[in-house]
């Protein structure tokens, strides 16, 4: 009988586990993923969307479903029951599994009152839609970019920073902006080189830099202040978490007996879909193991890579390496931004839906 799988969520780290078992395992395992959404939103791109009419490229779940051979079941995790090996849902259903994978995503916090955050989401676009609008229109002369200090990633507020005084230049015209961050130097993740590179880049688009600071309302005189969600571990029921919330996973992802865990749900600091991606592979390969197919398991080795994008280029950033320009805009674009072995592969074969 196969390994019944169950994933809870249907983020980049849920659909890479899912599409990782069905290429390694696909007749020992039987895959459910609990995910309360129709379509997997490819949420690093929004950033362009206020920027652009293009909409949001998006995936319909039953698609992916169909493709990858697994049932998508409409619903969300609330607890865990490991003893009896068991998922209680928001809605009170029960699911049992043999094998379980929590990739269900931290938890957003808007860090600052007043602020304006962006995570990515449909609300989310349109309300930095209307401060662009608000921008060309004049209305407004003053924005502070800020990255709060806490868990979160840094990279979609610098691109957002970065399209903003694009689109001010291509008006003709200038305004006072800002970027704030806790960082010591900005994207310090990947070291000197890419920090360095964005600094002059900031510098060039006429945007003051603040760094190793935690914003107060009194720094500076301003509008509007933008920021990015704060993230908290979700501190599911049932189950040992550290004191941010998050699940603690050893090398392949595992928490407890019969259960892993991958992506931002997890204690590993970077919250990144690439490294859910690499994550989701790692626990993947142990549980497709587990079950019976001839594969060896792999542990998770982080390797961080990122893109920094705008309307008109993308630059790729590896850690103590100066960004490279990988693409300008043309048919191709945009260029891939979640590295995920399985995923990225498999969205190149479908043509996503776009909501405006």
């Amino acid at each position: 009988m196969p390994t019944n799988v169950v994933i809870a969520g249907g983020g980049p780290a849920g659909l890479e586990a899912a599409l990782a078992l069905h290429r390694l395992a696909a007749e020992q395992v039987d895959v459910t993923v609990l995910a309360p959404e129709a379509e997997f939103i490819y949420r690093p791109l929004s950033v362009l969307s206020p920027f652009a009419a293009d909409g949001v490229s998006t995936y319909p779940l039953d698609r992916i479903a169909a493709d990858a051979e697994f049932t998508h079941r409409r619903e969300r995790l609330a607890s865990v029951d490991p003893a009896a090996r068991e998922v209680h849902t928001v809605t009170g259903e029960v699911v049992p599994y043999d094998v379980l994978l929590i990739a269900s995503g931290a938890r957003p916090v808007t860090p600052f009152t007043g602020a304006v955050p962006f995570s990515g989401s449909l609300a989310d676009q349109e309300r930095l839609r209307g401060i662009v609008q608000d921008v060309e229109g004049g209305s407004l002369r003053s924005l502070a970019f800020v990255v709060p200090p806490g868990v979160t990633w840094s990279l979609p507020l610098y691109e957002l920073a970065l399209m903003l005084a694009g689109r001010v230049f291509e008006m003709g015209t200038t305004i006072d902006l800002h970027v704030v961050t806790a960082e010591a130097a900005p994207l310090e993740r990947f070291g000197e080189p890419a920090s360095h590179e964005l600094r002059g880049l900031l510098d060039l688009a006429g945007i003051t830099l603040h760094t190793g600071l935690a914003w107060t309302p009194a720094m500076l005189a301003v509008q509007r202040v933008i920021t990015l969600p704060r993230l908290e571990g979700p501190a599911i029921a049932g189950l040992p978490h550290d004191a941010g919330g998050f699940l603690v996973a050893d090398e392949f992802g595992r928490v407890a007996p019969g259960v892993y865990a991958a992506g931002d749900v997890t204690a590993y600091e970077v919250k990144q879909g690439g490294i859910a991606c690499q994550q989701a592979d790692a626990a993947a390969s142990h549980i497709a193991a587990a079950a019976g197919a001839p594969v060896t398991p792999v542990p998770f080795e982080p390797k961080l890579k990122g893109l920094l994008l705008t309307e008109h280029w993308a630059r790729y950033l590896k850690p103590d390496r100066a960004a490279t320009v990988l693409a300008t805009r043309g048919l191709s674009w945009p260029p891939t931004k979640i590295a995920g072995r399985e995923l990225a592969r498999y969205l190149k074969t479908l043509e996503p839906v776009t909501l405006h």
